[in-house]
Formats: C-alpha cells, structure tokens, sequence
C-alpha cells in the first residue's frame, strides 16, 4: 500500500512540475549540404520566475572548420545555448553560417519536444525564401522528420569565407505589437528610455519619471514611457518586462532623466548611472563614455557640485489620471533592526524604495 501512495505522489508531484512548464524543446539546426547540426534547448514557464541567469547555458561558438555552423536564442541581451526563460515572447534566433560558398548554404530547422512541452511555438521568418510577407511556422507540427527548410545565400549580412550571423530573421513567438523588452536587476529596478511613446504589456510594472534634488532623484510615477524620455521602473527582480507601442493615460511629468534610444556620448560633467551595489539601488558615478541603448542617465554640469551617488526617493504617489489623494502621514518603525517607513498601505526603506 506504501509502494503505491508513494507511486501516486510522485506522480502528482511530476504532474505539477510539468504544468509549471509550458514550452520545452530542442531546436536543430542541420547544414543540408554537409549534414552539420548544431542545437539550442529552450524551456518556459513559471518554474523559471523571476529569470535566473545562472539556470541557463551560454552560448560557446565552435566554427574552427570551415563547414562549421553555430545557432543560438537571445535572451535579456545575452546568447544562450541553453534557454530557462518565464515565457517566449519576441525570442530571436540566431543562425552562424558556415564560411563555405553559396552552393552550401541551404539548412533545415528540425525539433523535438520533451514530454513536459504542453504549449504550441511559432518560429517566424521574418524573410522567407522568395520574399513576401513572414512565414509563421507552428514547430507542433514539423516534430519529428518534418522540418523548415531555407536558404541563406541571399542574406545582406553573408560572405563568402566568413561566418556570417544572421540575428533578425527567425523569431520565437513573434508578436509584432511588442517593440522591446528589458530586464529588472536584483531589486526589481531598471532605467529605460525609446524612440517611440510606449507601455508596459504587464500594467504591474511601475514607471517614474524623476527630478533631481540635491542627492535625491525624486520619483514621480508616470503612465508611459515618453519617446526619448528616461524613466526608472519598477517591478519583480530579475524579470522581463515587454513594452508596446501606445500612450495610456495621464500626463509625463518634467523630468531630469537623459533618455537615450541608441548609444550614445554622455554629457560633460559628471554622470551617473543606476546600479545596484553593496545591496542598494541607486544611481552612482559613471565614468564611461557611452550610455548604452535604451538606457537613461543623469548628469550634473562641470559647475554643479556632484554627490557621491544619488538614492530614488518615491513621491506620495498619485493615481495615474493625476487625482489628488489625500495626504497621509508617514511614520518610522523598525523590524529585524531596520528602520522603515509606513505611509497608507505602502511601507518604505530609507533609500525611499518600496519593499512591503
């Protein structure tokens, strides 16, 4: 009787594992002319939230031989041969030609599922052989033997001799309303800024606007991200957010915070640049050159007097449609010997950060 109680829970327990994992796969990659293959394991679901990096497999190149191929899926900025992401939204894939001529640059996707795999995937071609509009392939039904078969001879970004990354034309559940995605860091903040007006796919997601005062950022929550604007948000540690193109409600409010949709040369004077260091989010001293892309930044003029870092302290905040809340009184207590801030429902640490 023991044996199958035991039996039963272990079935139970895989059920629930299973059902935590929507997507679980390995894609191949076959060079129909030299039978070279190479692949990438991807798998989604709640059991991998928030994202953890280290539960994944970077991607590690292998293209001494000149027939030599490599594929990869890109995640949160990073190359991963190996995938343990929460969902597959806009995931690209990545194909490395071999350095052999155009005669040899015919391939075929091929895939298998793992038995937790409960959930369609969609490749897209972005640019399918012959033109036309994306080729939206569902990877259920070409398991097994079946597969999508494609050329890349005629890619702007091949040569003859080398190996050639071809980065934006097969896509994992391509969803064309999501313009970009970014990632929390380790307290759930990240800075942000684009080319274009857009919004949270995730309405959770708390974005700011900010204004400088003395070594605070002062934070005021706005309800989109402002085209060219910075902001900072706010949400779950170490996750993806997606964003879309549109304006909700609400206005944008003056703000200090450099928006830069593309690289781009910091300022004269002294910058400074959120990170998260000795447990605390704030923004500290930047001494690069470059703001990378879709990053925001601040900075203080060669004449103006420049604090060690700059914490983010949160206004008494507003519904977004700008409705006046009454004013509540904020008061201290300590717990496990730290000191908090409660205001109404909300409770504050010292850095001005959310926490309860």
């Amino acid at each position: 009787m023991k044996k199958i109680f035991a039996l039963l829970l272990a079935m139970v327990s895989a059920v629930g594992m299973y059902a935590a994992i929507n997507s679980h796969f390995t894609l191949y990659l076959v060079n129909d002319a030299t039978d070279k293959e190479v692949t990438a394991e991807v798998a989604a679901g709640d059991t991998y939230s928030p994202f953890d990096v280290t539960k994944c497999s970077d991607y590690a190149p292998n293209l001494g031989n000149v027939s030599n191929i490599g594929l990869y899926v890109q995640y949160a900025g990073r190359d991963y041969m190996g995938l343990k992401a929460p969902e597959l939204v806009n995931v690209p894939v990545v194909v490395v030609t071999s350095r052999q001529g155009a005669a040899n640059q015919d391939y075929t996707f091929y895939v298998d599922f793992f038995a937790n795999h409960i959930e369609d995937v969609y490749l897209t071609d972005l640019r399918p052989d012959g033109g036309g509009a994306p080729e939206k392939i569902n990877l259920n039904t070409i398991s097994g033997d079946e597969g999508y078969s494609f050329s890349l001879a005629d890619e702007d970004a091949y040569e003859v001799g080398q190996n050639c990354v071809i980065a934006d034309r097969f896509v994992l559940n391509y969803d064309p309303s999501v313009v970009i995605s970014l990632t929390t860091n380790e307290e759930g903040w990240a800075s942000f800024a684009h080319d274009v007006n857009v919004v949270p796919v995730d309405n959770s997601l708390k974005m700011y606007a900010g204004a400088i005062n003395g070594e605070e950022l002062s934070l005021t929550q706005v309800g989109y991200v402002k085209a060219n604007e910075g902001v900072v948000v706010k949400g779950a540690a170490n996750t993806t957010y997606d964003f879309k193109q549109g304006t909700a409600y609400g206005n944008f409010s003056s703000n200090d915070l450099i928006g830069c949709p593309v690289a781009t040369a910091v300022l004269a004077g002294t910058n400074f640049v959120l990170a998260y260091k000795n447990d605390v989010t704030a923004f500290y001293e930047y001494t690069g050159s470059e703001i990378p892309a879709h990053k925001a930044y601040l900075n203080f003029p060669a004449s103006s007097p420049a604090p060690q870092r700059i914490r983010m302290v949160i206004n008494q905040e507003q519904a977004i449609d700008n409705v006046t809340l009454e004013s509540v009184k904020a008061e201290k207590f300590v717990e496990n010997g730290q000191i908090y801030i409660r205001r109404g429902n909300e409770v504050y640490n010292l850095q001005g950060q959310i926490v309860k």
